[in-house]
Protein backbone atom coordinates (compact mmCIF):
# COMPACT_ATOMS: atom_id res chain seq x y z
CA UNK A 1 0.00 0.00 0.00
CA UNK A 2 2.81 2.34 0.94
CA UNK A 3 4.59 1.80 -2.37
CA UNK A 4 1.34 2.12 -4.31
CA UNK A 5 0.65 5.50 -2.68
CA UNK A 6 4.23 6.57 -3.36
CA UNK A 7 3.83 5.60 -7.02
CA UNK A 8 0.66 7.69 -7.26
CA UNK A 9 2.34 10.73 -5.73
CA UNK A 10 5.42 10.12 -7.92
CA UNK A 11 3.23 10.31 -11.02
CA UNK A 12 1.46 13.37 -9.61
CA UNK A 13 4.67 15.34 -9.02
CA UNK A 14 6.13 14.10 -12.31
CA UNK A 15 3.09 15.40 -14.19
CA UNK A 16 3.43 18.79 -12.47
CA UNK A 17 7.14 19.00 -13.36
CA UNK A 18 6.54 17.92 -16.96
CA UNK A 19 3.65 20.37 -17.35
CA UNK A 20 5.69 23.28 -16.03
CA UNK A 21 8.63 22.34 -18.25
CA UNK A 22 6.41 22.11 -21.34
CA UNK A 23 4.80 25.47 -20.58
CA UNK A 24 8.26 27.05 -20.28
CA UNK A 25 9.05 25.94 -23.83
CA UNK A 26 5.78 27.32 -25.20
CA UNK A 27 6.16 30.61 -23.29
CA UNK A 28 9.72 31.12 -24.52
CA UNK A 29 8.56 30.79 -28.14
CA UNK A 30 5.23 32.62 -28.06
CA UNK A 31 4.91 34.87 -25.00
CA UNK A 32 8.30 36.54 -24.51
CA UNK A 33 7.84 40.32 -25.07
CA UNK A 34 9.51 41.46 -28.30
CA UNK A 35 11.26 44.78 -28.95
CA UNK A 36 9.58 47.00 -31.54
CA UNK A 37 12.40 49.56 -31.90
CA UNK A 38 14.06 50.23 -35.26
CA UNK A 39 17.21 51.92 -36.53
CA UNK A 40 20.26 51.30 -38.73
CA UNK A 41 21.47 47.78 -37.98
CA UNK A 42 25.15 46.85 -38.18
CA UNK A 43 27.07 43.62 -38.31
CA UNK A 44 30.82 43.40 -37.72
CA UNK A 45 32.59 45.65 -40.22
CA UNK A 46 29.45 47.02 -41.88
CA UNK A 47 28.91 50.75 -42.50
CA UNK A 48 25.81 52.97 -42.49
CA UNK A 49 25.37 56.70 -43.10
CA UNK A 50 23.49 58.65 -40.43
CA UNK A 51 23.03 62.39 -40.84
CA UNK A 52 25.66 62.51 -43.58
CA UNK A 53 28.37 60.74 -41.54
CA UNK A 54 29.60 57.20 -42.20
CA UNK A 55 29.61 54.91 -39.14
CA UNK A 56 31.24 51.48 -38.82
CA UNK A 57 30.75 48.88 -36.09
CA UNK A 58 33.53 46.53 -35.02
CA UNK A 59 34.15 43.98 -32.26
CA UNK A 60 30.61 42.79 -31.56
CA UNK A 61 31.24 40.35 -28.74
CA UNK A 62 30.11 39.19 -25.34
CA UNK A 63 31.32 41.30 -22.44
CA UNK A 64 30.51 38.51 -19.95
CA UNK A 65 27.26 37.08 -18.66
CA UNK A 66 24.41 35.95 -20.89
CA UNK A 67 21.82 37.49 -23.18
CA UNK A 68 21.88 40.70 -25.18
CA UNK A 69 22.62 42.75 -22.05
CA UNK A 70 26.10 41.22 -22.01
CA UNK A 71 26.95 42.19 -25.61
CA UNK A 72 29.25 45.08 -26.50
CA UNK A 73 30.64 46.67 -29.67
CA UNK A 74 32.71 49.63 -30.88
CA UNK A 75 31.29 52.39 -33.07
CA UNK A 76 33.78 54.24 -35.33
CA UNK A 77 33.44 57.42 -37.39
CA UNK A 78 35.51 60.35 -38.66
CA UNK A 79 34.96 63.96 -37.61
CA UNK A 80 36.24 65.96 -40.56
CA UNK A 81 36.50 69.22 -38.59
CA UNK A 82 37.61 68.14 -35.14
CA UNK A 83 39.69 70.46 -32.97
CA UNK A 84 43.11 68.85 -32.65
CA UNK A 85 45.27 70.22 -29.84
CA UNK A 86 48.78 69.56 -28.63
CA UNK A 87 50.89 71.02 -25.85
CA UNK A 88 54.44 72.27 -26.44
CA UNK A 89 56.37 72.18 -23.18
CA UNK A 90 58.27 75.16 -21.86
CA UNK A 91 61.92 74.73 -22.88
CA UNK A 92 61.11 72.59 -25.93
CA UNK A 93 63.14 72.98 -29.12
CA UNK A 94 60.90 73.39 -32.18
CA UNK A 95 61.52 74.42 -35.80
CA UNK A 96 60.44 77.99 -36.55
CA UNK A 97 61.09 79.96 -39.73
CA UNK A 98 63.62 77.40 -40.93
CA UNK A 99 65.69 77.16 -37.73
CA UNK A 100 65.45 75.53 -34.31
CA UNK A 101 64.01 77.75 -31.59
CA UNK A 102 63.63 77.30 -27.85
CA UNK A 103 60.24 77.94 -26.23
CA UNK A 104 60.69 80.36 -23.34
CA UNK A 105 57.68 81.30 -21.22
CA UNK A 106 58.05 84.21 -18.84
CA UNK A 107 55.13 86.24 -17.51
CA UNK A 108 51.99 84.42 -18.68
CA UNK A 109 49.87 87.48 -17.98
CA UNK A 110 51.77 89.60 -20.50
CA UNK A 111 50.26 90.39 -23.89
CA UNK A 112 52.88 88.25 -25.68
CA UNK A 113 54.05 85.79 -23.02
CA UNK A 114 55.81 83.26 -25.25
CA UNK A 115 59.31 83.88 -26.60
CA UNK A 116 60.79 81.77 -29.37
CA UNK A 117 64.55 82.21 -29.25
CA UNK A 118 66.82 80.71 -31.88
CA UNK A 119 68.62 77.70 -30.47
CA UNK A 120 72.25 76.83 -31.16
CA UNK A 121 73.81 73.42 -30.53
CA UNK A 122 77.00 74.80 -29.04
CA UNK A 123 78.80 71.45 -28.80
CA UNK A 124 78.20 70.70 -32.48
CA UNK A 125 79.31 74.21 -33.49
CA UNK A 126 82.58 73.91 -31.58
CA UNK A 127 83.34 70.50 -33.05
CA UNK A 128 82.74 71.82 -36.57
CA UNK A 129 85.03 74.84 -36.05
CA UNK A 130 88.71 73.82 -36.37
CA UNK A 131 89.84 77.19 -35.00
CA UNK A 132 88.50 76.56 -31.48
CA UNK A 133 88.70 73.87 -28.84
CA UNK A 134 85.80 71.43 -28.55
CA UNK A 135 85.11 72.38 -24.93
CA UNK A 136 84.23 75.69 -23.36
CA UNK A 137 86.16 77.35 -20.57
CA UNK A 138 84.27 78.86 -17.66
CA UNK A 139 85.57 81.75 -15.57
CA UNK A 140 83.55 83.58 -12.92
CA UNK A 141 80.36 82.02 -14.22
CA UNK A 142 80.92 83.11 -17.84
CA UNK A 143 81.46 80.63 -20.69
CA UNK A 144 84.32 81.30 -23.10
CA UNK A 145 85.41 79.85 -26.43
CA UNK A 146 89.10 78.84 -26.48
CA UNK A 147 91.04 79.47 -29.72
CA UNK A 148 93.59 76.79 -30.57
CA UNK A 149 96.25 79.12 -32.02
CA UNK A 150 97.01 81.15 -28.89
CA UNK A 151 94.60 79.84 -26.27
CA UNK A 152 92.88 83.21 -26.20
CA UNK A 153 89.35 83.41 -24.81
CA UNK A 154 86.22 84.94 -26.28
CA UNK A 155 82.85 85.09 -24.52
CA UNK A 156 80.47 82.54 -25.92
CA UNK A 157 77.78 85.20 -26.31
CA UNK A 158 80.07 87.10 -28.71
CA UNK A 159 81.10 83.95 -30.59
CA UNK A 160 77.55 82.86 -31.41
CA UNK A 161 75.68 84.51 -34.31
CA UNK A 162 72.88 86.90 -33.43
CA UNK A 163 69.80 84.96 -32.40
CA UNK A 164 66.41 85.37 -34.06
CA UNK A 165 63.76 86.12 -31.43
CA UNK A 166 59.98 86.08 -31.90
CA UNK A 167 57.07 86.56 -29.52
CA UNK A 168 53.70 84.81 -29.61
CA UNK A 169 50.43 85.26 -27.75
CA UNK A 170 47.04 83.57 -27.67
CA UNK A 171 45.48 83.73 -31.13
CA UNK A 172 48.77 83.97 -33.01
CA UNK A 173 49.59 81.46 -35.76
CA UNK A 174 52.42 78.95 -35.55
CA UNK A 175 53.48 76.31 -38.05
CA UNK A 176 54.00 73.19 -35.97
CA UNK A 177 54.81 69.71 -37.29
CA UNK A 178 53.94 70.77 -40.81
CA UNK A 179 50.52 72.20 -39.92
CA UNK A 180 49.34 75.75 -39.46
CA UNK A 181 48.14 75.98 -35.86
CA UNK A 182 46.86 78.68 -33.53
CA UNK A 183 48.04 79.35 -29.98
CA UNK A 184 44.98 78.62 -27.83
CA UNK A 185 46.36 78.71 -24.29
CA UNK A 186 49.56 79.64 -22.46
CA UNK A 187 50.57 78.41 -19.01
CA UNK A 188 53.86 78.38 -17.14
CA UNK A 189 54.30 74.75 -18.24
CA UNK A 190 53.81 75.23 -21.97
CA UNK A 191 51.62 76.44 -24.80
CA UNK A 192 48.62 74.66 -26.30
CA UNK A 193 48.26 74.92 -30.06
CA UNK A 194 45.25 73.75 -32.05
CA UNK A 195 43.97 73.26 -35.55
CA UNK A 196 40.88 71.81 -37.20
CA UNK A 197 41.22 68.58 -39.15
CA UNK A 198 39.92 65.00 -39.51
CA UNK A 199 39.99 62.80 -36.41
CA UNK A 200 38.99 59.16 -35.91
CA UNK A 201 36.44 58.91 -33.10
CA UNK A 202 34.95 55.90 -31.37
CA UNK A 203 32.30 55.06 -28.80
CA UNK A 204 31.54 51.92 -26.81
CA UNK A 205 28.12 50.36 -27.39
CA UNK A 206 26.21 48.34 -24.80
CA UNK A 207 22.60 47.19 -24.62
CA UNK A 208 20.44 50.24 -23.92
CA UNK A 209 23.49 52.51 -23.60
CA UNK A 210 23.33 56.06 -24.97
CA UNK A 211 25.69 57.36 -27.65
CA UNK A 212 25.99 60.89 -29.09
CA UNK A 213 26.64 60.93 -32.84
CA UNK A 214 28.44 63.54 -34.93
CA UNK A 215 25.24 65.55 -35.44
CA UNK A 216 24.87 65.81 -31.63
CA UNK A 217 21.75 63.64 -31.78
CA UNK A 218 21.21 61.02 -29.09
CA UNK A 219 20.83 57.34 -29.99
CA UNK A 220 20.93 54.14 -27.95
CA UNK A 221 22.19 50.67 -28.79
CA UNK A 222 20.08 47.53 -29.09
CA UNK A 223 21.44 44.08 -29.96
CA UNK A 224 18.71 42.17 -31.85
CA UNK A 225 21.06 39.17 -32.11
CA UNK A 226 24.49 38.09 -30.91
CA UNK A 227 26.15 39.33 -34.13
CA UNK A 228 24.30 42.58 -34.86
CA UNK A 229 23.56 45.90 -33.20
CA UNK A 230 21.06 48.64 -34.05
CA UNK A 231 21.42 52.37 -33.37
CA UNK A 232 17.97 53.56 -32.32
CA UNK A 233 16.85 57.23 -32.07
CA UNK A 234 16.35 58.29 -28.46
CA UNK A 235 12.63 59.10 -28.97
CA UNK A 236 12.01 55.32 -29.12
CA UNK A 237 13.58 54.75 -25.69
CA UNK A 238 10.30 54.88 -23.65
CA UNK A 239 8.89 51.95 -25.65
CA UNK A 240 12.21 50.12 -25.32
CA UNK A 241 12.27 50.63 -21.54
CA UNK A 242 8.69 49.35 -21.27
CA UNK A 243 9.64 46.16 -23.14
CA UNK A 244 12.68 45.71 -20.88
CA UNK A 245 10.39 45.91 -17.83
CA UNK A 246 7.96 43.41 -19.39
CA UNK A 247 10.84 41.04 -20.12
CA UNK A 248 12.09 41.29 -16.55
CA UNK A 249 8.64 40.36 -15.25
CA UNK A 250 8.41 37.54 -17.82
CA UNK A 251 11.79 36.18 -16.71
CA UNK A 252 10.62 36.26 -13.08
CA UNK A 253 7.62 34.13 -13.99
CA UNK A 254 9.84 31.71 -15.92
CA UNK A 255 12.12 31.46 -12.92
CA UNK A 256 9.08 30.51 -10.84
CA UNK A 257 8.15 27.78 -13.33
CA UNK A 258 11.71 26.45 -13.28
CA UNK A 259 11.40 26.35 -9.48
CA UNK A 260 8.25 24.22 -9.83
CA UNK A 261 10.06 21.85 -12.21
CA UNK A 262 12.97 21.42 -9.83
CA UNK A 263 10.94 21.08 -6.61
CA UNK A 264 8.36 18.72 -8.15
CA UNK A 265 11.09 16.57 -9.75
CA UNK A 266 13.01 16.32 -6.50
CA UNK A 267 9.84 15.51 -4.57
CA UNK A 268 8.99 12.69 -6.99
CA UNK A 269 12.44 11.18 -6.73
CA UNK A 270 12.51 11.54 -2.95
CA UNK A 271 9.13 9.78 -2.57
CA UNK A 272 10.22 6.84 -4.73
CA UNK A 273 13.52 6.54 -2.89
CA UNK A 274 11.82 6.54 0.51
CA UNK A 275 9.14 4.08 -0.62
CA UNK A 276 11.71 1.47 -1.66
CA UNK A 277 13.94 1.83 1.36
CA UNK A 278 14.43 -1.50 3.17
CA UNK A 279 12.01 -1.97 6.09
CA UNK A 280 13.57 -3.35 9.25
CA UNK A 281 11.77 -6.53 10.48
Amino acid sequence: MQRRAAAIYFVFFLVIAAGAWAYIGVAEDTQRPQFSVSGPTFENGTTHAIGGTEYTVENIESAGGSGSAALAATLLWTNESALLTETIDNGSIIPYEGADHEVIIGNVSAESPVTLQQYYNVSAMLQNDDAVENDLATQNGTDYVVYRSNQSLRPLAEYLPERNVAELGVGDSLEYQGNETTVREVTSDGITVGRFGPAQLEADLSEGGNVTLANDEQYFAHFPSSDSVALVPSEQYPGYAETVAERDYFNERLAGLWGIVIVAGLAALLLMAMAYMPVRG
